[in-house]
């Protein structure tokens, strides 16, 4: 498996807006090959605006492909709706998880 990590820098006050802009991304996720899982994480207690955007995909394969679908960008668009500046992105081979198969 591989995870791709976006780290956002998300604007005051609008981290509500953010998720529910991403939440509205899922049913299309799921309709591509190779997706697996969804995660949005922030550390608690941080009064920082960072947020992890992470997806897990079946193969390095079906993660690269996804980045030539438009819903990638379309998801990427609704989340730079409430960030500032455009997001770190990288990819990240998932050594160990217990997501079922």
């Amino acid at each position: 498996m591989y995870a791709r990590v976006t780290q956002y820098q998300v604007k005051p006050g609008k981290q509500e807006e953010f998720i529910e802009a991403l939440t509205g991304s899922v049913p299309l996720m799921h309709d591509q090959r190779g997706f697996v899982a969804l995660m949005v994480l922030r550390t608690p207690g941080n009064v920082s605006p960072d947020l992890r955007v992470m997806t897990v995909w079946d193969s390095e394969e079906e993660l690269l492909a996804s980045e030539r679908n438009l819903y990638f960008y379309q998801a990427v668009s609704r989340a730079l709706a409430f960030s500032e500046g455009f997001p770190t992105i990288h990819e990240e081979e998932v050594v160990l998880s217990d997501f079922p198969d």
